[in-house]
């Protein structure tokens, strides 16, 4: 032993962590004999496989994962998670209920933000490329922000033997997808409003919608098909004047505030497609002396925690994140124990939550 970690003082004096080719040098063997021993493959008889495993820990070897990730194609414990946005709303939360209930059935769950924006389709597809050449055991898509074009990668990863599962909107791929439905939430917010007699309806909503037509799989498109729907059905008149493209979250709900405070005339009542958007236009026109749910009515949409602490506690049409979470899961589950069915389709579908920020 002493003979063979004189040879190991070569490798800890470049200050370098020890390879397998190190571990071998030393050894006097075969890389391939030395990647028997340390896998657990092979016929090697125990005691060379001992003594091999002792003289690593000795030089302080550790196995490359994303080496043996390779060396074992789909069948190691990594499933990726790749998404378009991380926020401080349900974007995240999903991911993290996700990542937590997979990490309980001792699977590795590394996250990839993919950057988002009509020039980085093009960028998005090389990054999921290489996270595909890594050959994780499955591949979960957060389908939110992520061009159409990713997919034709996730497709040919899905042909090599990878498992896609996808959620959020509909995406182009034949894989297992959990489905918000966007477009009946956006509705059902509407006609709760109509239903209480308003007439004069808005709706505000990310400024990414415009990605769409760059190849997004973004579904604010469902809303807005949901939200005129709901008009349509009541005989209310659709204004171009009273939809509001936004930022994001606090300084969306000042944009917004802005917005409506200029305009000679204003809805009565208005879908806000985020809580936070909601509560930070609800602080402002308040201080303008907008009263709610007097002068104006919102609903928001999520019901995130936030809803509740609103300055008048804000009706919100729900997403309901959790059931989300567990539906991908057990989708996935059921493919990494080797379900070979068709590709299903579960579609989620929220409730509205009613306080007060809705004059009846």
């Amino acid at each position: 032993m002493a003979e063979v970690l004189e040879k190991t003082r070569g490798v800890e004096r470049t200050g370098q962590p020890p390879t397998i080719q190190d571990v071998a040098r030393a050894l006097g063997m075969h890389k391939s004999t030395v990647s028997f021993a340390l896998s657990g493959k092979g016929t090697l008889a125990a005691g060379t496989r001992d003594h091999i495993i002792s003289v690593a820990r000795q030089m302080g070897y550790e196995p490359n994962p994303l080496a043996q990730r390779l060396a074992s194609g789909h069948r190691n414990q990594a499933v990726c998670i790749v998404t378009g946005i991380l926020d401080m709303g349900l974007a995240t939360e999903k991911i993290l209920l996700i990542q937590r209930e997979l990490v309980g059935h001792g699977l590795e769950i590394p996250i990839y933000t993919c950057p988002y924006g009509p020039a980085d389709s093009r960028t998005q597809a090389d990054q999921v490329r290489q996270i595909c050449r890594q050959r994780p055991r499955a591949v979960v898509c957060a389908s939110q922000l992520i061009a159409d074009n990713v997919f034709d990668e996730l497709e040919l990863y899905q042909a090599a033997g990878g498992v896609v599962i996808s959620y959020d909107s509909v995406v182009p791929l034949a894989c297992d997808q959990v489905i918000f439905d966007r477009e009946n939430n956006a509705n059902q917010a509407a006609r709760y409003l109509l239903e209480r007699g308003h007439r004069k309806l808005g709706i505000a909503m990310s400024s990414k919608v415009d990605w769409v037509a760059s190849g997004s799989s973004f579904a604010q498109p469902d809303r807005m098909a949901g939200f005129i729907r709901a008009l349509g059905e009541f005989g209310a008149t659709f204004r171009p004047d009273f939809v509001f493209k936004l930022g994001a979250y606090e300084l969306g709900g000042k944009e917004l505030a802005e917005k409506f405070l200029a305009l000679d005339e204003r809805p009565t009542a208005l879908c806000i497609v985020n809580d936070y958007v909601a509560l930070a236009f609800m602080v402002e026109v308040m201080r303008k002396g907008v009263r709610i749910p007097h002068d104006l009515s919102i609903v928001g949409h999520d019901n995130q925690l936030v809803a509740s602490y609103c300055p008048v506690p804000l009706t919100s049409s729900s997403q309901p994140a959790e059931e989300i979470a567990r539906s991908v899961v057990k989708l996935l589950l059921d493919r990494l124990n080797g379900s070979d069915d068709e590709p299903r389709n579960i579609i989620i579908r929220g409730q509205m939550v009613e306080r007060d920020s809705v004059s009846s």
